[in-house]
């Protein structure tokens, strides 16, 4: 029988970036309006909806909100194909998702979340079918830049390799409206940034802030 999990693993590292116009005094109101939009709870159904795609089963799931602002979930899992994400920190029984909120409060009249979301997998799924979901997720998908990190790690004595079909519609449904630089030239790890088009942007003020300073 051929097992579904395999001696290697994938990672997928995604960053997703959001601005938001306040002053100093709606500065702590707007935080909270923003973590009521990005709670843990949203960002576990956008978990589960990932679980569900990768064929995993939540064994269990615990979260954490701080203050003033950022959440925290993990989820422990097993699946079949082995993947799922969680809100902030996920261990799985062959893998792993953690799920992160952080909030940029130290911009004058200018708040940057950012989402950050580990799938890690020794599945035979590959983690690119995240972006699928993703993608379609209005939760999600309004970002003004995004970061994608793909690592292979292991024996590859199978020759397995990624899907790169779903990583490149990803990227062509982007090319309009964001600017992109690659580094794609090894096949164990991947780095992608796209960062709307100034025009595209806005907040005119988080131009400068994700063009030089966005790593």
């Amino acid at each position: 029988m051929n097992p579904n999990i395999t001696n290697t693993s994938q990672s997928l590292i995604i960053n997703s970036y959001y601005g938001y116009s306040c002053n100093n005094k709606n500065r702590l109101q707007k935080n909270r309006e923003i973590e009521q939009k990005y709670s843990a709870n949203k960002l576990m159904s956008t978990t589960k909806s990932i679980s569900e795609i990768l064929n995993t089963k939540i064994l269990h799931t615990s979260q954490h909100s701080f203050e003033p602002s950022g959440t925290s979930l993990s989820s422990i899992i097993e699946s079949d194909n082995v993947i799922f994400g969680s809100s902030s920190i996920a261990h799985l029984k062959e893998s792993h998702i953690s799920f992160h909120s952080y909030f940029e409060n130290s911009i004058n009249n200018l708040i940057i979340l950012r989402l950050e979301l580990h799938v890690s997998s020794c599945s035979r799924k590959c983690v690119y079918a995240v972006l699928n979901d993703l993608i379609e997720n209005s939760l999600f998908n309004n970002y003004d830049a995004i970061t994608l990190d793909f690592f292979h790690r292991g024996i590859n004595l199978e020759k397995i390799e990624a899907d790169k079909q779903i990583l490149s519609l990803f990227l062509q449904k982007h090319h309009i409206e964001f600017n992109m630089i690659a580094n794609d030239s090894f096949e164990s790890f991947k780095h992608y940034k796209l960062i709307k088009k100034e025009e595209k942007i806005k907040i005119p003020e988080l131009n400068d802030y994700l063009y030089d300073y966005l790593v």
